[in-house]
């Protein structure tokens, strides 16, 4: 037996962290998180196993690159002005090193000045940036070329689209979280979908959590209803799964920029939704990948939906951040039974409380979907009276009633939401 091999491959906690080019601290939140996971840990110290720090090292790595060579085939064509707003913008960002909110306004203030579509290797255009942010010309022409070189990476169909312009999602134009820009591959006609749910919840979901996910998104494709998510593991990638299987319209609204593939083993779906789908981001390919991403691009996943349903979260999920945004947005807010009646989390209650509704199963989701007018019953036309659309649900719940009677004599139950 090699025993130099063998201790090559075991790293205390110290070792792993500077393998993996982060803090202790943050190495033990990611155990905490299970996101990493031990080979041993008791008094003597923790031990870790080289293989599970390079599955977590692969996972980091798209915090260290703005690119993904597997997305953008190139050569996407700075041709209009709101492309070249945007890599205006872009860079405007990054001299700034700010969040959109913080540079927006400011950006807004050099229109007095110079026109935001302007290149800005233009010399006279550069010199009033120069100007107005006390930066050199070099770095800011520096700057310009390498956001300039992101953008062309970007697949020659995807498409940019500016808040304010015809092509900008209604829904969530009408958002304090509407980004500036937009970038979009695959089917832009899902941006006016106007009947869309959002599924989220937990990375780590149990299977009960990931089935009822599964079955739900079903049943609203069924429905004539877009199933919206955010292309993380657990909850989000089985709803885009479930959608994409059946073949129904599903968004993804994802926390990188289009040219990123995260977590790497959702690339293929995320392909396949880039074919058959959309997927949406607010983030420009010359971004850095930041963690905040992530629960930011909630609100605009939320601002895409008319409702959102947490089917599984734990106390610090980031689904909840949606659930936040969904309140403050106006929009449905849906709980399953089994998880509001979970005694180990105490969020759910929390958020009935400030208007969210307890759903038990999936035709109940249904329902109240249509009672909240958030889709249009098959059938039934856009003026529908309150007294026609009483009877759709109760033909509903009609149908549900004839599905357990058979289900208990097959010896089966109907589909809850569990």
């Amino acid at each position: 037996m090699n025993y130099d091999n063998i201790v090559d491959q075991l790293f205390f906690s110290k070792e792993a962290a500077d393998y993996l080019g982060i803090s202790v601290q943050r190495l033990n939140q990611l155990i905490h998180e299970g996101k990493i996971t031990p080979m041993k840990k008791n008094a003597s110290g923790t031990l870790f196993h080289i293989d599970e720090l390079n599955k977590r090292r692969a996972e980091l790595s798209i915090f260290d690159s703005y690119t993904d060579k597997g997305g953008g085939k190139g050569m996407f064509e700075i041709d209009s002005q709101t492309k070249q707003e945007a890599v205006n913008f872009a860079t405007f960002m990054s001299l700034l090193n700010c969040t959109e909110s913080k540079a927006e306004p400011e950006f807004e203030n050099l229109a007095r000045n110079v026109d935001l579509a302007s290149p800005l290797d233009d010399l006279n255009t550069c010199a009033i940036y120069s100007r107005y942010l006390n930066i050199g010309v070099k770095n800011i022409l520096d700057v310009y070329k390498a956001t300039f070189k992101a953008y062309t990476q970007l697949q020659p169909k995807d498409e940019i689209i500016k808040r304010g312009s015809p092509d900008y999602p209604p829904l969530l134009a009408k958002t304090e979280q509407a980004p500036r820009f937009l970038y979009i591959r695959g089917r832009k006609s899902l941006l006016f979908e106007t009947r869309t749910v959002s599924l989220v919840g937990s990375r780590k979901a149990s299977e009960n959590a990931q089935d009822s996910t599964k079955k739900i998104a079903k049943l609203l494709g069924e429905n004539g209803i877009t199933v919206i998510s955010g292309l993380a593991k657990g909850i989000d990638v089985a709803a885009h799964r479930s959608a994409l299987d059946n073949g129904y319209n599903t968004i993804a609204v994802i926390g990188t920029s289009l040219n990123q593939y995260y977590p790497s083993e959702n690339m293929l779906t995320q392909k396949e939704i880039e074919e058959k789908g959309l997927v949406v981001s607010q983030f420009s390919p010359a971004s850095k990948t930041q963690r905040w991403f992530f629960p930011l691009r909630n609100g605009v996943m939320s601002g895409l939906s008319l409702a959102t349903i947490i089917m599984e979260a734990g106390e610090t999920s980031g689904a909840l951040k949606q659930a936040d945004f969904a309140l403050k947005q106006g929009r449905q807010l849906l709980i399953p039974e089994s998880v509001y009646k979970n005694n180990s989390i105490t969020w759910p209650k929390k958020y009935v409380e400030k208007g969210a509704q307890v759903v038990h199963d999936s035709f109940e989701i249904i329902r109240v979907l249509a009672e909240n007018r958030i889709f249009k019953i098959k059938g039934v036309s856009e003026s529908v009276d309150s007294k026609n659309i009483q009877q759709t649900i109760e033909d509903l719940l009609l149908h549900r009633e004839n599905r357990q009677s058979e289900s208990k004599t097959r010896g089966r139950s109907i589909i809850s939401v569990e």
